[in-house]
This record gives C-alpha cells, structure tokens and sequence, in this order.
C-alpha cells in the first residue's frame, strides 16, 4: 500500500497566480481564490505535469493565512499525512 501524501510547490513559481506576473487577471485570480476560499478547495499549480496534483504555494499561503488552509490541507494535517514540498521549477522540466 503506498502511503498518502499532499504535494505542495515549495515557493511561488515566476507566473504564480498570486504574483504580479500571473497569467490571468488580477480580476479573474481574485475570483479564483473566492471561489477556494468559498468551497474550501485547493488550487493546482499550473506546472504540474501528468497526473500530480500539485498545490499552488500562493494560494495555498492565502487560504492558509486567511482560513487555515484547504480542505485537503486541514485534513492531511489532522491525519498526520506527509505535506511533501515540491519544486515547481523542475517539474516544468519533468525532472
């Protein structure tokens, strides 16, 4: 049996939803952290690859900051489940 584990980018990437060079507008990244912060959700980082499910270190820092965290991340913490931190950067690369 393989042992769960959440997966959260270590930092912010360059084009991080919450930074000033994001990919969306600042509009549209507010929407997006109302609507975590609304149903309790995670938000991916855009540079997973595959099948990771991979949390965005910005968001994930907003919610944490304002409502404790996600859903998965409140949970995974009261289970004792590994939080492993991923860098974003390599796996854009696939390394």
């Amino acid at each position: 049996m393989i042992a769960p584990v959440l997966l959260l980018a270590a930092r912010r990437c360059g084009e991080c939803l919450m930074s000033r060079d994001r990919i969306v507008s600042g509009e549209r990244a507010a929407e997006i952290v109302r609507g975590c912060r609304g149903s309790g959700t995670h938000f991916l980082c855009h540079k997973a690859q595959g099948d990771d499910v991979i949390h965005c270190r910005g968001v994930h820092d907003r919610l944490l900051r304002d409502w404790g965290g996600s859903n998965a991340y409140q949970l995974a913490t009261r289970l004792g489940i590994e939080v492993r931190e991923v860098d974003p950067d390599s796996l854009e690369q696939g390394e």
